[in-house]
């Protein structure tokens, strides 16, 4: 089985740039959650097989140059639908959560949005995966009677029925204050309806920082002040002091991830040291180095 690296958006990115473009270069599929796209494109000069995102915040610079080098891209983007495809905004809140994109309007805001997910799709990019969220399902249990009964519990003793459906479902819990990690809420539901079940992860590690968007005075950073202390030119940069909800994506991990590894779906690795990432009491370091003498692997 061919592995795939799985990347999102930490700061250990920046750490391992040389050793991902060699992975690049032997084969290896590429998975990039959130602002690791746009980390594709600026650091490793290439594009990933797979493009996921859940908030439309970390995904529009990625669609915007998408739409532009449509002809030049195979990358495959996943819409969760209907949450990216054809919910409003206040729909969206009722499904998931809030953005900036709905909520000031970021990056030419919802209508943007739409437009954006309409030429991906027509270009024949799009993945469009049915889906579920847990506080859309607990919300109108009586909507899903077929499938769940009222008394249902997905967060923990019926974690396993969340594979008892087409959808795939994500989120782990119903506090919309609450930052859950986005490794377990989001990607690894995704892989799963993906079948991509042999991976090596990159970017999940809850510290050093985050790769973001450079937002300048363009747009509002409400929740986000600290951005305001970029100080550069780039589109895209890493911000090591961006660790805003990351003590909660821990707690987060501590209780979800232990589930997810039950289900012996996965075959999971981490490319982080483990003096870099909060993943160590759960998931084994396989270092770049032995991923690429691999002798099973093959294209």
């Amino acid at each position: 089985m061919n592995k795939t690296i799985v990347m999102s958006s930490g700061g250990a990115l920046m750490r391992y740039k040389k050793e991902l473009s060699k992975l690049h270069e032997a084969g290896y599929d590429f998975f990039a959650f959130s602002t690791s796209f746009m980390y594709c494109v600026h650091e490793l000069n290439m594009y990933p097989d797979y493009f996921a995102f859940i908030d439309p915040q970390s995904a529009m610079p990625a669609l915007e140059h998408i739409c532009r080098h449509k002809k030049e891209i195979s990358t495959k983007v996943i819409f969760l639908d209907p949450i990216h495809t054809t919910l409003s905004y206040n729909e969206y809140i009722n499904w998931y959560g809030t953005s900036p994109v709905g909520r000031e309007n970021n990056f030419g805001g919802w209508q943007r949005l739409h437009e954006l997910v309409k030429e991906v799709q027509d270009s024949g990019l799009a993945i469009n995966m049915p889906c579920l969220s847990l506080k859309h399902i607990y919300n109108n249990k009586s909507q899903y009677a077929d499938t769940f009964t009222t008394d249902i519990d997905l967060v923990k003793k019926d974690f396993d029925k969340r594979f008892s459906t087409e959808h795939v479902i994500i989120k782990n819990q119903l506090d919309p204050n609450f930052n859950e990690d986005k490794l377990t809420s989001i990607v690894l539901p995704i892989l799963d309806k993906l079948k991509i079940y042999n991976i090596s992860l990159i970017g999940f590690d809850c510290q050093g920082g985050r790769y973001i968007a450079n937002l300048g005075d363009n747009y509002t950073l409400s929740r986000q002040p600290e951005l305001r202390t970029i100080k550069s030119n780039q589109s895209h940069v890493h911000l090591p002091n961006a660790n805003r909800g990351l003590e909660e994506s821990k707690r987060s991990i501590k209780k979800y991830l232990p589930l997810w590894l039950k289900t012996q779906k996965f075959q999971i690795t981490n490319l982080v040291e483990d003096k870099y990432t909060f993943l160590k009491s759960y998931i084994p370091y396989q270092s770049i180095k032995d991923l690429q003498h691999e002798t099973s692997f093959t294209k």
